[in-house]
């Protein structure tokens, strides 16, 4: 019997905010239109780029440098693949992080002041960079549960390997997880209540098993973080820190209103004189 409701508890978590983090370069394998299930939920909304590298040679281009980004014509270029020389002979080459810095998601370069690209100069740029699948037309996702699927008239062959970058919300909650916790909590609040209330549980008890509810969801969320390689591990200590610390109020609180409606505790009589 349960005593809350995933709504209930689910209001209680919405206010949750732990940040977010980035995953990225995640590999994918999509064969036919079965819906793969990535490694976390809750990920944030239009987060979600699904790519690819499919160039069969570099692209070439000449840009002026300065001080400002100025951009490629392609973004999400890979990395490590980008070239920058004097001219096309590639005679004199110059060097990354010493003579120019990339923004490889944005597609845009500009030169180091003090390096050895001089204000304005003209530069030949190698890159390659990953072709980028379309929403909708390619692949649909799932955000919520972090499911994705190829569309079989999309761009994105059966079987191929793709590349994915998204954000996750380190504070969603699966709606299987509050299924789980709302189970779990059900058997130690009917252990704890008088039987006078199991059929018709009191505000009381349903404010109760709620918090527990919420408590016991915070639990495993912790567990779940702690045990995510996908997320730094600085990251994942401060989210499962707060979750504990989510779970041990709403325990104690949830354990405040349970009390008021425990099954009362049998004393023991004194032995009778004959």
């Amino acid at each position: 019997m349960a005593f809350t409701s995933p709504e209930l508890v689910r209001t209680h978590l919405s206010n949750v905010r732990l940040g977010e983090t980035a995953i990225a370069d995640l590999p994918v394998v999509l064969n036919g239109t079965e819906t793969v299930q990535l490694p976390h939920t809750g990920l944030v909304a239009g987060s979600v780029v699904v790519t690819s590298r499919r160039a069969t040679a570099p692209t070439q281009e000449s840009k002026s440098l300065a001080a400002a980004w100025v951009g490629l014509s392609y973004a999400h270029l890979v990395p490590e693949t980008v070239v920058v020389a004097k001219d096309s002979s590639l005679g004199t080459l110059y060097f990354e992080n010493i003579d120019f810095i990339v923004d490889y998601a944005g597609g845009r370069i500009k030169r180091i002041p003090g390096g050895s690209i001089t204000s304005g100069q003209t530069v030949v740029i190698w890159y390659e960079y990953y072709h980028v699948y379309v929403l909708g037309d390619d692949y649909t996702v799932n955000e919520a549960t972090g499911q994705l699927t190829r569309r079989s008239t999309g761009a994105i062959a059966d079987g191929q390997t793709v590349r994915l970058d998204y954000i996750v919300a380190l504070g969603t909650v699966s709606d299987d997880v509050i299924e789980r916790a709302i189970a779990e909590t059900a058997e130690t609040v009917l252990s704890l209540i008088d039987p006078s209330y199991q059929d018709q549980p009191a505000d009381g008890i349903v404010i109760g098993a709620t918090h527990w509810a919420v408590a016991a969801v915070c639990r495993m969320r912790a567990g779940a973080t702690l045990a995510d390689n996908a997320i730094t591990a600085g990251a994942a200590r401060t989210a499962a820190q707060t979750w504990l610390g989510l779970s041990t109020e709403y325990d104690r609180t949830g354990r405040d209103h349970l009390s008021r409606f425990a099954a009362p505790v049998p004393t023991l009589q004194p032995p009778r004189r004959n």
